[in-house]
């Protein structure tokens, strides 16, 4: 499953106003967290691939999406795409950020 550039502004329109944030335009390719959750080893996130434990004891997800507002938006079928809330990560938790071409 791969979003088209419309279905990705879509869903970047659909969580700004969820959520109240506004969501950068720029399309991120992939991130690198090393996060603060003592249960999470660092990871890659990056669209296209599968990737996880995105939560605690969670599956490998597809990773649809990533926008950047006051945090970073991770979106998956099951988060943020067809249902659920997306992950988010706080912004010191992300120590590279990968700009889509």
């Amino acid at each position: 499953m791969k979003l088209t550039d419309e279905q990705v502004e879509a869903l970047r329109l659909r969580l700004q106003e969820k959520y109240g944030v506004a969501v950068r335009s720029k399309r991120i390719r992939a991130i690198r967290l090393n996060s603060a959750c003592r249960w999470q080893p660092p990871l890659y996130i990056e669209v296209g691939t599968y990737c996880g434990p995105l939560e605690q004891d969670g599956p490998n997800e597809l990773i649809l999406a990533i926008f950047e507002a006051t945090t970073f938006i991770v979106c998956t079928p099951d988060h943020g795409v067809d249902s659920g809330m997306p992950h988010f990560f706080a912004k010191e938790d992300v120590h590279q950020v990968v700009a889509a071409e």
